[in-house]
C-alpha cells in the first residue's frame, strides 16, 4: 500500500506560502502569474494528498464512488493517483466531475436542511491543491478582526476579542453596548460568478489558473440522479468551502 508517508518536502510548502504571503502583504495591488505551476508541482499534490488523507471524509465517496481505500489499493498506488492527476493538469484535460449533493439537518432548526456537496476524492485533491496556493494570497488582503475559517483563527478568538472589548482590564469602562450576530441567508448559493471572476483577477494573472476556479464554480451538481448546472453561487462542500468561501468574500466584500 502507497500512502507517500514520509516523502512529502513539507518546508517546501510552507516557505512557497511564507513568500506567497509576504509578497500579497507587501503589494496590495500585486497581481501573481505562474502559479499553475506550483499547483501541479508534485510536491504540492503530495502534500495536499497528506492533507485529505488525514481527514474522514477521504473514506467518503464522490459521483465516481472512488475511496482513499480504492486510490491505495490502486497497481500503482497513491503515486499513480497523483501522477495521472498532474498530466491530466499538465494537458489542460483536467475537468470537475459533478459534485453529490446531500442535505444535512440543520442544528435546532427542525424541518430545515442545507445542501451538501461531495466532490470526488479526485477533484477534492486538486481544490485542496489550489488552496494551498490561494490562501496565503488572499489572506493578506484580510482585516485583523476577521476570524472565520482563517489559519490559526477560531469562533473562540472571536468570541475573546468581544469579552475583552465588553470587559476591558485596563483603561477604563468599556465603550463597547452591543454586539450583533446576523447571517446573510444563503449568502453564498446567490454569488454571481462574473462578479466573482473579475474581482480574483485583481490579484491572480495565470490564466490556467483562472480558468481552474471558474471550472470548479460550475461544475455539476446530482441531485437524486439528475444532474444540475450552476449559474450563480460557490460549491457548498468539499475543500473549496468553507475555507474558500473565506477567499470568496474577500473578493466580493
Amino acid at each position: 500500500m502507497d500512502t507517500l508517508s514520509g516523502t512529502v518536502n513539507t518546508g517546501f510548502i510552507l516557505d512557497m506560502q511564507r513568500k506567497l504571503y509576504r509578497w500579497s502583504a507587501a503589494d496590495p495591488e500585486k497581481k501573481f502569474a505562474d502559479l499553475f505551476n506550483i499547483v501541479c508541482d508534485c510536491g504540492t499534490l503530495a502534500h495536499a494528498w497528506q492533507r485529505l488523507a488525514r481527514n474522514r471524509g477521504s473514506n467518503t465517496p464522490g459521483t465516481d464512488r472512488v475511496t482513499r481505500k480504492t486510490v491505495e489499493e490502486r497497481p500503482d498506488g497513491v503515486a499513480g493517483f497523483l501522477e495521472d492527476i498532474r498530466q491530466d493538469l499538465r494537458r489542460g484535460t483536467y475537468q470537475p466531475q459533478p459534485v453529490r449533493q446531500r442535505l444535512i439537518p440543520k442544528p435546532g432548526k427542525p424541518g430545515k436542511f442545507r445542501p451538501l456537496g461531495i466532490p470526488t476524492l479526485r477533484d477534492r485533491l486538486v481544490q485542496m491543491a489550489l488552496k494551498l496556493v490561494l490562501e496565503p494570497i488572499f489572506e493578506a488582503d484580510f482585516y485583523p478582526i476577521s476570524y472565520g475559517f482563517r489559519p490559526g483563527r477560531s469562533t473562540h478568538d472571536a468570541l475573546a476579542r468581544v469579552r475583552h472589548r465588553l470587559n476591558p482590564t485596563s483603561a477604563g469602562p468599556s465603550r463597547t453596548r452591543f454586539v450583533i450576530e446576523g447571517d446573510i441567508k444563503e449568502c453564498f448559493d446567490a454569488i454571481d460568478h462574473h462578479v466573482l471572476m473579475e474581482r480574483a483577477r485583481r490579484r491572480i494573472q495565470d490564466r490556467k489558473v483562472l480558468r481552474l476556479i471558474l471550472a470548479f464554480l460550475k461544475a455539476d451538481i446530482m441531485i437524486e440522479g439528475s444532474l444540475r448546472h450552476p449559474v450563480t453561487g460557490t460549491p457548498q462542500g468539499g475543500i473549496v468551502t468553507p475555507r474558500t468561501q473565506k477567499v470568496f468574500s474577500a473578493l466580493i466584500a
